[in-house]
């Protein structure tokens, strides 16, 4: 099974970097929180489910290893 990582951490082994999956299911309730007083919690909750998904792509897990000097996701 392929790991997904949203962001990475400098210096650190991608044990330590944030999943993927971890943080599309933070954001959305994030989201909705900030958005509650003005009334747009459902939309807010929405555009949090949908921001990062292009980060599942193997180009931007390649350039996110590759920045932190690892290569082919090792």
């Amino acid at each position: 099974m392929t790991k997904y990582y949203a962001h990475s951490l400098e210096g650190e082994l991608p044990e330590k970097w944030q999943p993927l999956e971890e943080h599309l299911g933070n954001v959305p309730e994030m989201a909705a929180e900030f958005a509650r007083p003005f009334g747009g919690d459902q939309w807010a909750h929405l555009a949090g489910l949908w921001h990062d998904l292009g980060k599942y792509a193997d180009a931007f897990q390649a350039k996110l290893y590759a920045e932190n000097g690892f290569e082919d996701g090792k």
